[in-house]
């Protein structure tokens, strides 16, 4: 499904890029690309639309059922209830600690101290069976981590109080008297049914993004996916909302390359072309720096503009704010593409002579913009000549393609940067997903880190390959062996990034679960009803991972900084180190690796894009000039159709199959990935490109074996059709 979306502006792209390139050049192109830029606006606009139309409301759960959840079972108060059921009753089951409970099932004697022992057995639950006992417990928790050391002052309230539930419990040999209080507990919370603050606590902890182990609370999250699901809300409406949004974009963006292009190159000196080229380009890839950085900003942002307390943008389940971004592009777009349209429009091509009394030709003083092609066909008064038909327009149209193909060069590279869009394509649109997975990167850092070092990178090089290419008068097969070495040092500096992983944090969970064939339930959580529980990663104090804080048995949560949104989880069972976890305690190897990665990859951008611009030169001067705007969206048509199109399919197939842990859907069928397995993930992609990009550099040679006498920017078209001089614009 992603796939199919990412590719959703082909469709619109392919069928009309190669007619519009046609008709366009025939006509205003100023207009035709305010046309296009407001289609661009447009479905930007109906990107954002479902985030307001489908609004994914959070289900509403009745208060009853929560009452219901919280309150003791009806067996618990028979007279004959054993030991057992009572320590089986959830809030019991999940606070006393194991030596404990097995103590208790074989034990019963009279208790001489009986609040010192209810106090040392549980915590939060005393408050309302007797206050000032708990009181007494909370002084007795703080002097004993006053006299602990750092290590120790990081431990749950459980591990605090094992020392006195043994002495207490064990070695003064109690237990009649404790039972009788959990009985009195129980028939109270029967007669007096859950008050208001625990049934809204309840209720806050089952919305929460993250889960520990509380059973009562994770059943409740549990009833809210089934209402989830039961509420039929699918993704056929937002789909087809958006699938046409990026047809309609599709179409938008076929003007700009095939009308733009040739339009700078007919009011330009062509020995000024690489510059414009540049600084165009340049221009264009601001585009894609802009979107990283309003990206960033917006995935800052939790999607409802409020963060669920204790979510952060670096977890895996944040939501960003991603329609905001759609909205402020749309509104940039408006002003540009209305200005475009008040170009004026005419048949008649701008001549750059005119003539005398005499009627002898002169040239003129004023340089007007070519806003039509100034190499089609004209008549004898200097209006286009376009085919009036359309079997005409259809027979003129294939004879200028076949007349287009014929040409080696262009077909050469043609091919070539069908190979490499298809390489980096796919490579670049699951490249956040891959930054995020292995190297622990939050979405908002990848956006930053691709638009500043990426999208930097790639416009130095093309700045520099510009300088060069008009420094050196590079011509013919000396413009095409320097790209075919830009091209071949790029692929050697991005082989390199094969050899650069780590594991993350998220990886490190996924490593860990293969012991278990990922099955992260295990006996000290068996009673937590984790199955609910999404990935929120945490660590305890030695850094070692969990999947959750309820696969790590943790009973309790709190705030250390809302602000900041830091959490602790305490008295947690099945850790490894102490009995706290905490986000802030998982590390990981990564950083220096992730500086190497970004490094590597500037240097192979700034490499890469320094052939770009003679590269473009060279598809453009390699056929003939009243045909360049057909040859760029002949060239659009077939790199969309081959290599664009069916990129993100493969590469998300090649993708998947370096997953670990997949979510599953409400039927129960796969749904999207969690955990990668980080080395093939790493290799598979970086191999598969390197593969791609190497058999394109055999299109390079193709090139540089026909490109003998190719002039790109020596010869100066200043001739008419008519052979009469004409004057450039600078």
């Amino acid at each position: 499904m992603s796939g199919l979306m990412i590719s959703a502006s082909d469709f619109g792209y392919i069928p009309t890029v190669a007619i519009i390139s046609y008709m366009g050049s025939k006509g205003n192109r100023a207009r035709w690309l305010g046309g296009g830029c407001l289609l661009i606006a447009l479905s930007n606009f109906l990107i954002a639309m479902p985030n307001f139309v489908f609004v994914n409301d959070v289900p509403q759960l009745n208060t009853s059922i929560v009452r219901e959840k919280l309150a003791p079972p009806a067996y618990l108060l028979r007279p004959n209830v054993t030991e057992e059921e009572l320590l089986s009753y959830p809030p019991f089951k999940e606070r006393v600690l194991d030596f404990a409970r097995n103590y208790l099932k074989t034990n019963t004697h009279g208790i001489p101290d009986e609040k010192n022992l209810l106090n040392a057995i549980f915590g939060d639950i005393l408050q309302e069976m007797n206050g000032a006992a708990a009181n007494n417990l909370a002084r007795f928790k703080r002097s004993e981590i006053e006299q602990k050391n750092e290590s120790d002052a990081n431990k749950g309230d459980v591990e605090h109080l094992a020392d006195m539930i043994r002495q207490d419990l064990i070695e003064e040999a109690n237990g009649t008297l404790f039972f009788n209080a959990l009985k009195a507990y129980v028939r109270r919370r029967v007669s007096e049914d859950s008050s208001s603050d625990e049934v809204k606590n309840a209720k806050d902890a089952a919305f929460s993004p993250f889960g520990y182990c509380d059973a009562i609370v994770n059943e409740l999250r549990q009833i809210i996916d089934n209402m989830k699901c039961e509420r039929d809300h699918t993704n056929t409406g937002p789909f087809i909302i958006i699938f046409f949004a990026l047809f309609i974009l599709g179409i938008g963006r076929t003007m700009p390359w095939s009308l733009g292009v040739p339009l700078i190159d007919d009011n330009v000196k062509r020995k000024n072309m690489p510059v414009y080229f540049a600084g165009m380009f340049f221009i264009k890839i601001l585009g894609p720096a802009a979107g990283f950085s309003i990206g960033s900003l917006c995935n800052r942002l939790y999607y409802t503009l409020k963060a669920p307390e204790g979510l952060s943008p670096r977890d895996p389940s944040w939501i960003g704010a991603w329609w905001l971004g759609f909205l402020i592009i749309a509104a940039a777009l408006v002003g540009p593409a209305l200005v475009m349209f008040f170009f004026p429009h005419s048949n008649k091509l701008e001549s750059d002579e005119s003539k005398d009394n005499s009627g002898e030709a002169t040239k003129k003083s004023k340089r007007n913009l070519k806003l039509v092609d100034r190499h089609i066909s004209k008549s004898e008064n200097g209006v286009a000549v376009v085919p009036l038909g359309v079997k005409e327009k259809v027979a003129d149209f294939k004879t200028s393609v076949v007349e287009i193909l014929k040409s080696p060069i262009y077909s050469g590279s043609l091919v070539g940067r069908a190979l490499d869009v298809f390489a980096f394509k796919g490579f670049m649109v699951f490249m956040p997903k891959y930054l995020e997975n292995h190297f622990g990167i939050p979405q908002y850092k990848v956006q930053i880190y691709l638009g500043s070092v990426g999208v930097g990178s790639f416009a130095v090089g093309m700045l520099t390959g510009s300088f060069v290419m008009r420094k050196f008068k590079l011509e013919g097969r000396k413009a095409a062996l320097y790209v075919a070495i830009c091209s071949m040092l790029a692929v050697f500096l991005s082989c390199g990034k094969i050899f650069l992983g780590c594991h993350s944090v998220v990886n490190s969970v996924g490593l860990k679960g293969q012991a278990t064939n990922y099955n992260y339930n295990t006996e000290c959580n068996a009673d937590c009803s984790c199955d609910s529980v999404s990935l929120f990663p945490v660590c305890d104090i030695a850094g070692n991972p969990y999947f959750s804080p309820c696969h790590a048995g943790c009973r309790n949560s709190n705030v250390t900084d809302l602000k900041q949104r830091v959490m602790h989880f305490t008295d947690c069972k099945c850790t490894e180190e102490g009995t706290v976890v905490n986000r802030d305690w998982c590390k990981d190897d990564c950083d220096t690796m992730a500086v190497a990665y970004f490094a590597l990859a500037a240097i192979a951008k700034i490499v890469g894009g320094m052939g770009v611009i003679p590269g473009v030169l060279i598809m453009l001067r390699s056929v003939a000039p009243k045909h360049r705007s057909i040859s760029l969206g002949l060239s659009g048509f077939l790199v969309s159709l081959f290599a664009t199109l069916p990129s993100p399919l493969v590469w998300g197939l090649l993708i998947d199959g370096a997953c670990l842990v997949w979510d599953k859907t409400c039927s129960g069928a796969q749904g999207a990935c969690s955990i990668y397995e980080p080395n093939t993930l790493r290799i598979s992609m970086h191999v598969f490109y390197a593969i791609l990009r190497c058999i394109a550099l055999l299109s390079d040679l193709w090139v540089l074996y026909f490109a003998k006498d190719l002039k790109l920017v020596s010869k100066d078209e200043s001739r008419e059709t008519n052979g009469k001089e004409k004057v450039e614009m600078n």
